[in-house]
């Protein structure tokens, strides 16, 4: 999997052995050119949107999408949505469960079924939504004798998902899961409802009367029913009154309809700790569920908003002023009328986020009910928001290529100066000259040249000196741009998106011995495959590969602007794959990492359909993937593209803050068991680790929640979670930390408290810190960690 993939990759990515290529060579001969794609055409100019110069090819049939999940809808398809995990797999296999909070779903062949999950420390560096698969499971769907063959995705919009069951006896059931929902929608077109649990039921009430469990069928438009094991306490809204026959026989209970239903239910969890006797839900620290408040004004405001149904969401944003205002548009449908027949208007009931209460406009935070019970999960309590719009203003960093602070200190000038002079007959690795490395790797190393050409100029070094070290910096980019890089990056038409071919390595001299399409490694589907490039090939880390090759573009293009307008389309191809903005690209999926309602982006793509969802391991790189795509905005002129960079920095910094960094116990998000680590290591949607891909020491967790460092790493790098981070980081370092250059962060994280400190620091460190072999420290300089001590504020 993905976890052991990082692992190897991570110590053997930046040396002879670019990914598993030899290892496979190996064990397997028949796979020496890796899996064949199909090429369709060569790209050579940009027509009507594609990639400039890059081979469009096909995947073949184990790694392309499945078309009897995707219905009717064509490529480009979203690959890091909060969703995915119903596309993935077989669509109903027992790991595509998908996280909507407040709420873990999974899909049959007959029924989406809900779990309420619970908040628990599984280990000491493990803080999970855990929820019982089988006893807990609430199955809601149409009769089991009615089989559908699984559900094909109808439709999506940017905070929501419609499936649909296509239903042997000719009816059809239509679910609606979107993120932050305090209910699930079942919409029925002629399908026969079937609700089922495997807790036993404890008490049943038809429109607010208690009612008898006797397989007597009885009509309402309420259906509440309390269960056992977990004391849950569930709400079933339909839209028209429907009948039901209550059994509680086999399973434990059933609520099931006797004939087609044309209508919707809506259905929503009133209360997890009803009578007070769950060991998961009820705990008096409030972690495991609901917190502390009062549950029956919840459940008044279930019912008052009940009518209204959200089935899904757009996201809207406008700049103005250093500032973007980003609307939250809830797609409502309203179910009930008045006495005179007509539709009565009604507002959404949601459910907000930490981060969101930190930036929603002050006239929507008098909407949040913060006293009433809220939902637990992971990521904070989830407080009631009523309203069909959410208006949230993120304030935007004006830094660009260099630190807001001056160095005014001459010795540290000279320091500096000297610095990047000696950096500037920094070389690229032989195997990276002729792109036949990973991209990550190739990406770092690229913007660090960039990043060393800026500091020498702002330190004043010679134009001479600095333009003869862009010559290969130019050299470098242009392989990969124009898709002659041995690795070569190719047009993914299968899912809609730029992806490694992958690379079986050679050398003397580096070269890939499958030479690129149709033999292309990376894109085969299977484990080995999904290996490759960190899983570029799975769409896994674009970002963070693209990001830094942006950031590298933009720098070139700011000392080579003729440069950066000869190969604008090509950079925007790299654009377009990790930040596009257009809903009507036919090439590109719109914002491909961005969850806009989790507040941040999401690395892992389409390798498996991992039981916890998807994850992100370092959100430093994911913040210096918006930083590349602002940069590559200004340096082109294209203030709307620079300002959606700067939206995205400002999200992902505030992740980072709220979610990653912990810079104090704050059990408001965090037990005390997990917050005393102070860093979120890898955050899935419903796990959160305290370690890394490739180790579980403590340098390793604060070094990757680190680099790089850039003048825009003060948005999300605070004094106290620096100051915490490097007495953590310092504890542990030792063998790979200073061979791999990890050590260099220690540096930078103890510049933001102690520039003193962190000069003395920087003055031991050893060039090989700094080589390309080195896994960590390759993507710095120390004209850049000298650069950024000088320019913190004073301490």
């Amino acid at each position: 999997g993905h976890a052991s993939t990082m692992a190897v990759n991570w110590k053997w990515s930046v040396g002879v052995l670019t990914s598993f290529g030899i290892g496979l060579l190996c064990v397997n001969f028949r796979e020496v050119f890796g899996p064949t794609v199909t090429i369709v055409k060569m790209v050579a100019v940009d027509v009507n949107g594609k990639p400039p110069h890059l081979m469009t090819i096909e995947r073949p049939p184990l790694a392309a999408p499945r078309a009897n999940i995707w219905g009717k809808l064509k490529p480009p398809y979203p690959t890091h949505a909060f969703w995915e995990n119903f596309a993935l797999g077989t669509g109903v296999d027992t790991s595509n469960a998908v996280t909507a909070l407040p709420y873990i779903t999974q899909a049959t062949d007959y029924s989406l079924d809900l779990f309420y999950p619970y908040t628990s420390m599984a280990t000491k560096t493990q803080f999970q939504l855990a929820f019982d698969m089988v006893v807990g499971r609430l199955a809601i769907g149409a009769s089991t004798s009615d089989l559908s063959g699984g559900p094909t995705i109808d439709s999506y919009t940017d905070l929501g998902v419609t499936l649909k069951f296509n239903m042997q006896s000719g009816g059809v059931m239509k679910t609606h899961v979107v993120q932050g929902s305090p209910y699930v929608n079942y919409v029925y077109e002629g399908a026969k409802p079937m609700i089922t649990s495997g807790q036993l039921l404890r008490r049943y009430m038809v429109d607010g009367k208690k009612a008898d469990c006797n397989a007597k069928p009885i009509k309402g438009h309420t259906f509440q029913f309390s269960l056992l094991q977990f004391d849950e306490t569930w709400i079933i809204y339909a839209y028209p009154p429907l009948e039901l026959r209550c059994t509680a026989s086999n399973p434990p209970m059933a609520l099931q309809a006797l004939g087609p239903y044309q209508g919707t239910l809506r259905v929503a969890i009133s209360n997890n700790c009803t009578f007070g006797q769950s060991s998961h839900h009820c705990r008096s620290d409030g972690h495991g569920g609901f917190i502390r408040g009062e549950p029956k004004g919840y459940r008044d405001l279930l019912n008052k908003h009940a009518s209204t149904m959200v089935t899904g969401g757009d996201v809207s944003y406008e700049f103005r002023d250093d500032k973007a205002h980003v609307s939250f548009n809830w797609h409502t449908v309203e179910l009930r009328k008045n006495t005179s027949g007509n539709v009565k208007k009604g507002e959404a009931l949601m459910l907000t986020l930490p981060h969101h209460r930190q930036v929603l406009d002050s006239d929507l935070k008098n909407k949040t009910y913060k006293t009433l019970a809220g939902h637990r999960s992971i990521h904070g309590v989830q407080h009631v928001l009523t309203g069909s719009r959410w208006n949230l203003t993120e304030h935007l960093s004006t830094i660009a290529w260099t630190a807001p602070r001056k160095v005014n200190d001459i010795d540290k000038i000279n320091a500096i100066k000297a610095a990047a002079e000696n950096d500037l007959k920094w070389e690229l690795p032989w195997n990276y000259k002729t792109g036949t490395g990973d991209p990550y790797n190739a990406g770092k190393m690229m913007a660090k040249m960039a990043n060393i050409a800026i500091i020498a100029e702002e330190m004043d070094v010679s134009k001479h000196k600095i333009s003869k070290f862009l010559d290969p910096l130019e050299d470098a980019l242009g392989l990969w741009l124009n898709g002659s890089s041995g690795n070569s990056l190719v047009y993914d038409a299968s899912w809609g998106g730029v992806v490694s071919c992958g690379c079986l390595y050679s050398y003397p001299p580096p070269h890939c011995i499958n030479k690129g399409p149709p033999h292309c490694p990376a894109l085969g589907g299977d484990p080995v495959s999904n290996g490759f490039d960190f899983g570029n090939g799975a769409f896994n880390d674009h970002h963070f590969h693209y990001g830094y090759i942006i950031y590298a573009a933009a720098g070139l293009a700011k000392f080579r602007p003729e440069w950066g307008k000869k190969h604008q389309k090509e950079v925007l191809s790299l654009v377009r794959d990790i930040a596009n903005a257009n809903p009507k690209d036919r090439y590109f999926p719109r914002f491909r990492h961005t969850d806009w309602y989790s507040g941040h982006s999401w690395a892992g793509g389409i390798a498996l359909p991992y039981l916890n969802g998807k994850n992100q391991e370092s959100s430093s790189e994911a913040f210096n993937a918006w930083y590349g795509v602002s940069l590559w905005g200004r340096v082109s002129n294209d203030k709307h593209l620079r300002d959606i960079g700067r939206l995205l920095m400002s999200m992902e910094a505030r992740a980072a803050r709220t979610y990653w960094h912990i810079p104090e116990i704050n059990d408001n998000i965090y037990p005390k068991e997990f917050a005393q680590h102070h860093t979120a290591g890898i955050i899935w949607q419903n796990l959160i680790q305290y370690q890394t891909w490739f180790g579980q020491l403590q340098w390793e967790v604060q070094g990757i929640q680190t680099l790089p460092v850039t003048p825009a790493s003060e948005m999300y790098l605070t004094k106290p979670w620096s100051k915490t981070a490097a007495k953590l980081f310092e504890s542990t370092c030792g063998g790979a930390c200073y061979t791999d250059g990890w050590i260099t962060f220690l540096c930078l994280l103890k510049a933001v408290n102690d520039d003193q400190d962190a000069w003395s620091c920087a003055e031991k460190l050893h060039d090989s810190v700094f080589a390309g072999e080195a896994a960590g420290g390759n993507g710095n300089s120390l004209s850049n960690t000298l650069y950024w001590i000088a320019t913190r504020e004073s301490t």
